[in-house]
């Protein structure tokens, strides 16, 4: 297992890029066509990049916890217990805690690094 995994700007940038498909429930057929690469799993921990056409989606109690660093386009968030809503653009960060419930708008086709862990639950 490699020690440092690095993206250079032609990774983060660049077209090459896995077709992932749609995302499943996505709020309209056909769109939230997603590309992906993984840069690394290790520890349980996904680490890569996230690429998304325009298209809604929820994300119910989230299970894990994602923090994201918006490289390209524009999305906006919506907390579903809230109604609060932010969007972000190249440049953002948002962490998206444990058990949230998120509205995903993907109004510019978006991309994004981002880093997926496990909740942790033993006392350290």
């Amino acid at each position: 297992m490699p020690v440092l995994v690095t993206a250079s700007q032609l990774e983060l940038h660049g077209d090459d890029l896995a077709d992932w498909g749609f995302r499943p429930g996505a709020k309209e057929e056909g769109t939230c066509h997603l590309r992906g690469r993984m840069l690394s799993t290790a520890n349980e921990v996904k680490t890569g990049i996230w690429e998304c056409t325009p298209g809604a989606f929820d994300v119910l109690n989230r299970p894990n916890v994602e923090s994201i660093v918006i490289i390209k386009g524009k999305v906006k968030l919506t907390d579903l217990s809230t109604g609060a809503e932010k969007v972000l653009g190249a440049g953002d960060c948002a962490v998206l805690e444990f058990g949230s419930s998120v509205k995903w708008e993907i109004l510019e086709t978006t991309r994004k690094f981002f880093v997926v862990a496990p909740v942790q639950t033993s006392s350290l």
